[in-house]
């Protein structure tokens, strides 16, 4: 009885024994293609995230070894130490000029103001009667950097350099500077186009200067720091406004010293604040950060770059870019390009700018490069070059 029933399981163990075999080979070739899978995606998705400039959304169909590879070779890698600049006109049809308003609005860029030194420097310590210089109140645009079109000659504010214009809520917003007619300013200008203005008040709550930088920073207009040479008075007050005419003091004294020439732009939320000067001829080389445009931390004081003043900042490809430097005599040291992911850690681009050292320079974003406009070089002569960054 025992034999014949054991004759009988015999088959059927032996059938059960085969297909635990066959469900474990499936399961294991299962697991190994998932696993193919998840790190090939893993694999594409941190290639796409940290290098690419551009995103392709992935699928678990859609993924292949093949894919992977193609999108190796063909994606472009972006590696910003290997940013390279080149001339987009070496002579822009507007005059030389440094100080001037440089902003994109309406898909294109646009130039106005500033002043042009040329003829007006002494062989004395190279200095300026800038009482003298050609001050300017015509307005420039260009669809790509190279090619400019006058919108008009001498628009309806008085001849002026070191004001601010910026694009707030549909409108641009013009205010500040220093004029050879009217001295220094605190009136208040806008404009629907960039070519009509409109002055909206003489005298903004915040006192007259030039060399104060200002932003959009939670849904507000914001403006930090100046100098009023006249009265000998260098500022770090911060303003804010709401809608570009009523103005309220944010604070009387920032935590970062006075100065003017500095720059400012808004990363990850954030106001970031570099460089500058101040009466006595010191640059800074500190950075300062603030969360709400009231409280300011310093992030470094002793940064790899050097001091710097009449720079740029601008944000590109999540990072923050500090744009040229004047490398003259008395400044010493080089030109430059640094970029950062947060502000406290910089590096610097492998090869320096092919354009002279420099200072009040426009810097502005635009179909996705760096522009440079202009400005004072190392050699003290006026600009009216254009270069762009490629990245």
């Amino acid at each position: 009885m025992k034999d014949k029933v054991f004759s009988q399981l015999k088959p059927a163990v032996l059938g059960l024994i085969i297909v635990a075999v066959l469900l474990l080979s499936i399961s294991v070739y299962i697991v190994t293609i998932s696993s193919e899978h998840v790190s090939q995606f893993m694999i594409t998705h941190v290639f796409q995230k940290q290098y690419s400039t551009t995103t392709v959304e992935q699928t678990p169909s859609s993924i292949s070894p093949e894919n992977v590879a193609h999108e190796i070779i063909s994606e472009p890698i972006f590696n910003p130490a290997m940013a390279t600049w080149e001339i987009a006109t070496a002579t822009a049809e507007w005059l030389p000029r440094d100080s001037a308003a440089n902003f994109v609005f309406n898909n294109k860029i646009w130039i106005m103001g500033g002043l042009n030194g040329n003829g007006v420097t002494t062989n004395e310590n190279n200095a300026v009667h800038y009482w003298e210089a050609e001050h300017l109140n015509d307005i420039w645009s260009s669809l790509d950097g190279i090619s400019w079109i006058q919108e008009s000659a001498h628009a309806s504010w008085s001849a002026r350099r070191s004001m601010s214009v910026i694009e707030f809520k549909d409108k641009l917003w013009m205010f500040g500077g220093w004029s050879p007619i009217d001295g220094y300013m605190n009136d208040i200008w806008s404009s629907p186009d960039g070519i009509i203005w409109t002055k909206e008040k003489e005298h903004a709550a915040w006192s007259v200067r030039e060399g104060q930088t200002a932003l959009v920073f939670n849904d507000m207009l914001w403006l930090m720091g100046g100098v009023d040479y006249d009265s000998r008075s260098v500022k770090n007050d911060i303003w804010y406004s709401s809608d570009g005419l009523n103005w309220f003091e944010a604070t009387t004294s920032a935590l970062w010293s006075p100065r003017w020439d500095h720059a400012t732009v808004v990363f990850n939320d954030t106001i970031f604040l570099t460089g500058g000067m101040n009466l006595s001829k010191e640059t800074f080389d500190d950075v300062w950060y603030s969360p709400d445009g009231v409280n300011w931390n310093m992030l470094t004081h002793t940064p790899l770059w050097q001091s710097r003043q009449g720079h740029g900042l601008a944000v590109l490809h999540d990072l923050i870019w500090s744009i040229g430097r004047l490398d003259d005599e008395e400044a010493g040291g080089v030109n430059d390009v640094w970029y950062s992911r947060n502000g406290f850690d910089w590096e610097k681009t492998e090869s320096d700018p092919l354009w002279r050292g420099r200072e009040d320079h426009g810097v502005s974003i635009f179909n996705d490069r760096i522009f440079v406009l202009g400005g004072m070089d190392a050699d003290w002569k006026w600009r009216n070059d254009v270069w762009q960054l490629k990245i």
